[in-house]
C-alpha cells in the first residue's frame, strides 16, 4: 500500500516517469509512481513473442538511451543496462542488388558514459558507398558530415536536453544555426516539407527515397509534412550512420529495470495496477491524487507522464482554461483524413519474425550485420504523389512495403533460442480508427506473409520453409495496451514542426508547467517529443528544481 503523503507523486509509470522519479528521489523528495498497467516502463517494455524463448520489443526498439543524461547520472550500467555497439549502422538494398551501407561515424568509445568520437575512416567509407549511387549526393553527404561534426551534433544534444524556458527569447539551439553560413543549417531546406527537403538536398532517386522512408521511422512524418530543424538533423544523423547504433542487452525493458533498481536504491516507491482517477486540486493548486479504489495520496507536487488529453482531464475542465480544454478535446475527434494536419502519424505494423536460420544476402553477406536495414524501390514519386499514403489509408497495407529489418539477435543472443533467428520488421500503416477490430485482425495475419515474401526478394533463404512464427502489432494492439496512444501510434501526439519546441504540446504550456500550480508534464507530449531517451522528463525536472530550489543539479556539474 502507498503511504498517504509524499513529496512528489507521478501519474503513470512510463519511461519518462521512471527517469524523472530517479531525479526527484535523488534530490531528496520522497517520490512514488502510480501505474494502471501490470508493469512499469510504458513503451520501454518487452515480452516473449512470437513464441516462448524469443524476446520482442513490443513498442520501442531503437533506444540509444546511452545518450540520455540519466544513463551516466545514475550509473545505469551498474544496474544492468548494457549496450552493444555494432560497427555497421544503416543500409538500404535496392531490387537490382545495389545497396548503400553505412559505418558508424561517431562510434561509442566509452560504454560507461556513452561518449563517442568521430571516425574519419567510417565517414570516408560511407561517402564512398553513396558515391557508388551518385557523386553529387556523395559530395552533399561529405558536407553534411563536416557540419554535423562541427556544430550540428552539439546543437542537437542541447536542443533535446534544454527546454523552451531556457531558450528565452533567443532562437533554440538548432534555429541558431540558421545564422552560421559555414557550418550551420540552410533555413530554406530545413523549413521545407519532407518531400521538398529530399528533392532539394539529393539528386538521386535512391537517396531521395531513402530520406522520405527513413525519416518515418523516427516520427512518421509524410512528404507533405514539415519536420523542422530538429527532425531533419535527427533523421540525417541516422540515415547517414552518424549517430551510433546501439543494441540493449535483453531488450528495451532492460532500461526500465535499470531505472527502477536505481530508483528503489534511492528509496522511492512505485505501484502497478494502481490507476489514478484524478488529481486533487484546491484553489488552483494540486495537492495529491485519488486512485480508482478511492484512496487519496497527498503530495506537494504532482507530475503527469500521460498524454496531454489525459493530463488535463485528470484535473478536469473546471481547472483548465477554456481554449486549452478545447484544443485537447479536438485531438479526440473523428478519424483523420489525409488532408488533416493535427493527427498523430506513427502507426506501424511492427513486430518480430522468427526464422530457423539467419537471412543471407547474396549481394554482400555483411548486410546481415546491419542494425537498421531498409528494402525497396528507388521511387520518390511513389511518396511525393501521395500514392503511398492513400494506399495505407484505404487498405491498411501499402502496395510497396518498404520494410525495415532490425536483427538485434545477431549481437544480443538473449533474443532467441540457440541456433534460431528473429528480427524486428517494420512497415507503416494508418490511424486505428480507419478499420474495425475484425479488419485489423485480418491485416495482422496478412502482413506476416507479405513481410516474409518481400524480405525473401533480397534474402532468398527467407521463405515460409524457414519461417517459424511472427507477432506483428497493429494500431489496434497499441490502443488496447496504452490509453495515451488513442490513434494507435507509438508517438501519442504528432511531432511535425508546428507541434515541436515552443509549440509542444501547445504554446501556453510548452514549459512543462501546467495551468494548475504544482502540476507538471514530463511525458513525450512535451518537448522534446517521442522516443525512448528524449529530454522531456529531464527538462521537466530542471523546471521543478528551479521552482523548488532543489540542490541536485547534475547539469551544472557537467558544465552544461
Amino acid at each position: 500500500m502507498p503511504d498517504k503523503k509524499y513529496d512528489a507523486v507521478i501519474v503513470g509509470g512510463g519511461h519518462h516517469a521512471t527517469i524523472i522519479a530517479c531525479y526527484l528521489q535523488r534530490a531528496g523528495l520522497k517520490t512514488a509512481m502510480f501505474e494502471r498497467w501490470h508493469e512499469m516502463g510504458g513503451g520501454a517494455c518487452g515480452e516473449e513473442l512470437p513464441l516462448p524463448g524469443f524476446i520482442q520489443n513490443v513498442c520501442a526498439h531503437f533506444t540509444r538511451f546511452y545518450t540520455n543524461p540519466a544513463y551516466a547520472d545514475f550509473n545505469l550500467r551498474d544496474y544492468g543496462l548494457v549496450y552493444l555497439f555494432p560497427e555497421n549502422n544503416e543500409a538500404w538494398i535496392y531490387p537490382d542488388g545495389s545497396y548503400i551501407l553505412g559505418k558508424t561515424i561517431f562510434p561509442v568509445v566509452d560504454p560507461l558514459t556513452g561518449r563517442s568520437e568521430f571516425s574519419q575512416a567510417a565517414a570516408d567509407y560511407t561517402i564512398k558507398e553513396i558515391a557508388k549511387i551518385n557523386q553529387d549526393d556523395a559530395n552533399t553527404v561529405e558536407d553534411i558530415i563536416r557540419r554535423f561534426k562541427n556544430k550540428w551534433k552539439k546543437a542537437l544534444g542541447l536542443y533535446r536536453y534544454t527546454g523552451p524556458g531556457e531558450w528565452g527569447n533567443r532562437p533554440d539551439p538548432l534555429e541558431a544555426l540558421f545564422d552560421d553560413p559555414k557550418d550551420g543549417l540552410d533555413r530554406d531546406i530545413c523549413m521545407g516539407t519532407v518531400g521538398e527537403i529530399a528533392t532539394r538536398m539529393f539528386k538521386s532517386p535512391e537517396m531521395q527515397t531513402f530520406y522520405m522512408r527513413a525519416i518515418q521511422t523516427s516520427n512518421g512524418l509524410m512528404p507533405c509534412d514539415r519536420p523542422g530543424p530538429y527532425w531533419h538533423v535527427h533523421a540525417l544523423g541516422l540515415i547517414l550512420s552518424m549517430d551510433a547504433a546501439a543494441i540493449v542487452t535483453g531488450g528495451t525493458h532492460s532500461i526500465t529495470h535499470a531505472l527502477l533498481r536505481a530508483f528503489e536504491q534511492y528509496g522511492g516507491d512505485f505501484f502497478i495496477l494502481n490507476e489514478v482517477k484524478k488529481v486533487l486540486v484546491d484553489n488552483n493548486k494540486a495537492y495529491g491524487i485519488e486512485l480508482k479504489n478511492g484512496d487519496r495520496v497527498l503530495a506537494d507536487i504532482v507530475v503527469s507522464d500521460l498524454s496531454i488529453e489525459l493530463t488535463l482531464e485528470a484535473v478536469g475542465k473546471e481547472w483548465t482554461p477554456d481554449e486549452l480544454w478545447a484544443k485537447t478535446q479536438k485531438l479526440k475527434l473523428k478519424p483523420p483524413t489525409l488532408e488533416d494536419k493535427g493527427y498523430e502519424r506513427t502507426q506501424i505494423l511492427w513486430g518480430n519474425i522468427a526464422l530457423m536460420e539467419a537471412p543471407k544476402y547474396p549481394m554482400n553477406p555483411e548486410l546481415g550485420m546491419v542494425p537498421r536495414l531498409y528494402f525497396g524501390e528507388a521511387d520518390p514519386d511513389y511518396f511525393l504523389s501521395g500514392r503511398y499514403q492513400r494506399e495505407r489509408w484505404e487498405k491498411g497495407i501499402a502496395d510497396q512495403l518498404y520494410l525495415l529489418v532490425a536483427p538485434d539477435v545477431q549481437w544480443d543472443k538473449t533474443r532467441a533460442p540457440a541456433g534460431r533467428f528473429s528480427a524486428l520488421v517494420e512497415t507503416f500503416t494508418c490511424p486505428w480508427r480507419q478499420f474495425s477490430e475484425r479488419e485489423w485482425l485480418r491485416i495482422k495475419k496478412e502482413i506476416e506473409f507479405r513481410m516474409v515474401e518481400e524480405w525473401g526478394k533480397y534474402a532468398p533463404n527467407v521463405t515460409m520453409d524457414n519461417f517459424i512464427s511472427g507477432w506483428i502489432a497493429t494500431p489496434d494492439d497499441v490502443v488496447n495496451r496504452n490509453l495515451c496512444m488513442p490513434q494507435g501510434g507509438w508517438g501519442g501526439l504528432d511531432a511535425h514542426y508546428e507541434c515541436s519546441g515552443r509549440m509542444r504540446p501547445f504554446p501556453e504550456i510548452s514549459g512543462y508547467r501546467l495551468p494548475v500550480k504544482n502540476y507538471y508534464l514530463c511525458s513525450s507530449a512535451a518537448h522534446s517529443a517521442h522516443g525512448i531517451g528524449r529530454g522531456s522528463s529531464y527538462n521537466c525536472y530542471k523546471v521543478i528544481a528551479e521552482d523548488l530550489g532543489l540542490k541536485y543539479r547534475p547539469w551544472e556539474e557537467r558544465g552544461w
